[in-house]
This record gives C-alpha cells, sequence and structure tokens, in this order.
C-alpha cells in the first residue's frame, strides 16, 4: 500500500516540492515537547503543593488531636475529683500548704488534718473560679490516678516532689545534718 503523498503524486493534487516542504515540517513536533515540558512542570508544581498542603493538614490535624486529648484528660481530672472529694464543710483547722512560694490555707477537721499528715488523704487543685485557685481533699488513690494523668494538680506530695526534696535534702531525712548527742535520754 503506497503511502499518501504517493498517492497523492500519482493522481496530480501535488507537485514534488509541495511534498519536501511539508517532509521538513517539524514545527509542530517541537511544539508538542515543548508543551509537554512546560506541562510536567506545572504538574510538578501541583504535585508539591498538593503534598505540603496534605504535610500542613496533618500536622493541623495532630494539633487538633492533642488539645482534644488534653481537653479530655482535664475533663477526666475533674470528674475524678468531683467523684472523690472529701467534704470539709466542718473545717475549724487551718491547713497551710505552699504552690509556687506562695503559702495558702485551707480548712479541715481535725481528722481530715490527721490523715493529710499520714499522706492517706491529699489536696489537690480543682480548677480556678474569678481568678483564684479551688482546692479539695481527695484520698490518696484518686490523687495517684490524677498524676498519672497531669502531676501538676496534686499538691506537696510524691508526686510532685521538689519541693519536698528541698525540704528534707536528698536522703529524705531533714535532720541528717545533725548528729544526736551520746548523752541524750527519752
Amino acid at each position: 500500500m503506497a503511502s499518501l503523498k504517493d498517492q497523492l503524486l500519482k493522481t496530480g493534487l501535488t507537485d514534488k516540492h509541495s511534498v519536501k516542504k511539508t517532509r521538513n515540517r517539524n514545527v509542530p513536533k517541537l511544539a508538542k515537547k515543548v508543551r509537554g515540558t512546560v506541562q510536567s512542570k506545572s504538574e510538578k508544581l501541583v504535585e508539591q503543593a498538593r503534598r505540603d498542603k496534605v504535610a500542613r493538614d496533618s500536622e493541623l490535624n495532630r494539633e487538633r488531636q492533642s488539645e482534644a486529648e488534653m481537653k479530655a484528660q482535664h475533663a477526666q481530672i475533674k470528674q475524678l475529683i468531683d467523684t472523690s472529694k472529701i467534704d470539709r464543710a466542718d473545717g475549724e483547722l487551718a491547713y497551710n500548704f505552699v504552690i509556687d512560694g506562695k503559702v495558702l490555707t485551707i480548712y479541715v477537721t481535725g481528722e481530715q488534718q490527721n490523715q493529710l499528715a499520714r499522706d492517706q488523704i491529699l489536696v489537690v487543685i480543682k480548677g480556678e473560679n474569678q481568678g483564684s485557685q479551688q482546692f479539695e481533699l481527695v484520698p490518696k488513690v484518686v490523687a495517684e490516678k490524677i498524676a498519672q494523668r497531669d502531676a501538676s494538680y496534686v499538691v506537696l506530695n510524691e508526686f510532685n516532689s521538689e519541693s519536698k526534696q528541698s525540704i528534707s535534702g536528698p536522703d529524705g531525712d531533714p535532720y541528717a545534718d545533725y548528729q544526736i548527742p551520746d548523752d541524750l535520754t527519752w
């Protein structure tokens, strides 16, 4: 089967000169190549922009998820405190404790004061109300659960032991530096 140009030459619809002209015409092929490279560059830019957007979106999702986890954690702590707080409405004795260099006072009963001294119950920060912090007493077991979630809610205990170590020294004995006299009788 003869090509189209041969058939056109035989029928006389074209001449050799015009066939040579069309044979040397590679311009459309170059245009296609140039168009393809421009297209691939723009496709690369679009692909890069899409990857950047996906990375930004995933980072935002991580931040939102961590914020949601923090809110859930604080809600759990508040629920633990609300469900197991010890009533101190009849408190007559002042119990002092230190937070951030400030001495704060809550009023407790005599039994609660003894339990606080034996670390059976602990003071926890419930939250803030009108600019001042609210404190509650909870059993040690509940305070341990709260400390697992966020130790900053528990006031002066072994979970938040920085202040105890500064008072008692590294061994835990506040009188380790003092020697007991030999002639001391109990």
